[in-house]
């Protein structure tokens, strides 16, 4: 018994190396990366991802929202449904015009790219069991409700 603290020692210094290196990047998530025209131009996009940088990247992600740029590549950091639901919203508000079908069809493509990550995570949030609770997780609100072609 009194060497159980020093078999102890080495079992959580290995767990401490794991959880603060290869862990946590194990369960951060896929992530897309985008350019800021994928958005619309900046006069759409802007009240979304802020004002437009020399060479703006956008990351789609699970987190939060992280618009202040990083780095020198000006990295924003954007939430996978509040991409679609944005892209949702500036599709439905366009004007059915032959002048807006280029920016049409990029937001649409924009919104087909960013819908695997989400539908993925829907699908792996349905085949947990359901005898574990979600703990706080509501799933109505994880995936918009149309499929991309009907945006």
């Amino acid at each position: 018994m009194k060497y159980l603290p020093l078999l102890l020692m080495p079992a959580l210094l290995l767990l401490s190396g794991c959880v603060a290196g290869g862990l946590s990047r194990a369960f951060a998530g896929q992530s897309l990366t985008l350019n800021y025209d994928d958005f619309g131009p900046e006069r759409m996009a802007a009240p979304f991802l802020g004002p437009r940088g020399s060479h703006t990247v956008i990351v789609a992600h699970y987190g939060f929202n992280d618009l202040t740029p990083s780095g020198p590549e000006g990295v924003r950091y954007v939430n996978v449904l509040q991409s679609l639901n944005f892209l949702r919203q500036e599709v439905r508000s366009l004007p059915l015009t032959a002048a807006n079908e280029p920016l049409r069809q990029r937001l649409r493509s924009t919104y087909s790219r960013l819908y695997p990550l989400q539908l993925r995570r829907y699908n792996n949030a349905l085949s947990t069991s359901f005898t574990t609770p979600f703990v706080g997780m509501n799933r109505r609100l994880m995936l918009p409700a149309l499929p991309p072609p009907e945006i």
